[in-house]
């Protein structure tokens, strides 16, 4: 099963191409009615999601679960980050913290129940995040066993794809997904401020800064000054995005 799933995916490498992937080989083996799956990366709080791919999935409720900074806050990723097993949810039977709003917003969306799990990737510093809704019953032991064994591919399938999606697309979802103080060191660094300069600007010991300038370099995927200018300019041409792309 495991290897025809994985000859078919290798033929996957476009959005659109996924999403046709998950409905005709990927729900026949764990059923379900609607999906996500979505690139993110650490920060201090948790997680970011810097971009998610739909399948069938009321998008409505994503906007109806962004937090105050408008990034997308789910219990169900929060109790991934501390198991980092797969993660069953059955709304019937709710755990105790679950916050009341996401709670009423899950339920009128029918979204019934779900089983998610990710998959950290240091070399590319950052995971996928992979999430099964609205399953025939309640998902239990042997749902995540399989799907255990499925996410390795899905994530392997996923990173590929996103290299289908503009390089300005991905750099503008990463950019917004910065930390504050990660994005005011990009603000002056695009006016081309050096470390010291940027340190005695903020009131932070240059050493900060470097390691600030190495985080901010991993994250939008550039290796020096020259090419985070050239990006930012880019991205100023473009306009504003969301805080997480959606597609």
């Amino acid at each position: 099963m495991l290897e025809a799933l994985r000859e078919s995916a290798a033929n996957v490498h476009t959005v659109e191409e996924y999403k046709e992937w998950s409905k005709n080989k990927l729900r026949p083996i764990l059923p379900h009615e609607a999906m996500i799956s979505g690139w993110g990366h650490r920060h201090a709080g948790g997680v970011g999601l810097d971009l998610m791919v739909t399948i069938d999935f009321p998008a409505e409720h994503l906007e109806k679960i962004r937090n105050r900074v408008g990034a997308i806050d789910t219990p169900i990723l929060w109790r991934w980050l501390v198991t980092e097993r797969p993660v069953t949810f059955d709304c019937d039977n709710p755990w105790p913290d679950v916050p009341q709003q996401w709670l009423e917003s899950f339920r009128g969306f029918g979204l019934r129940n779900v089983l998610a799990h990710a998959q950290w990737d240091t070399e590319r510093v950052g995971g996928t995040y992979h999430s099964l809704y609205r399953m025939p019953a309640a998902p239990g032991d042997r749902e995540s066993q399989l799907f255990a064994e499925v996410v390795p591919l899905l994530h392997e399938m996923f990173c590929r794809v996103m290299q289908s999606i503009s390089a300005a697309d991905r750099f503008s979802a990463c950019l917004e997904s910065l930390t504050p103080r990660e994005r005011e060191v990009v603000r002056w660094l695009g006016i081309g401020k050096t470390n010291s300069e940027v340190a005695s600007i903020n009131g932070i010991s240059e050493n900060t800064v470097k390691h600030y300038v190495t985080e901010i370099f991993n994250k939008l995927g550039v290796s020096n000054r020259t090419q985070l200018v050239r990006r930012l300019a880019e991205h100023e041409a473009r306009g504003p995005v969301y805080n997480t792309q959606v597609y």
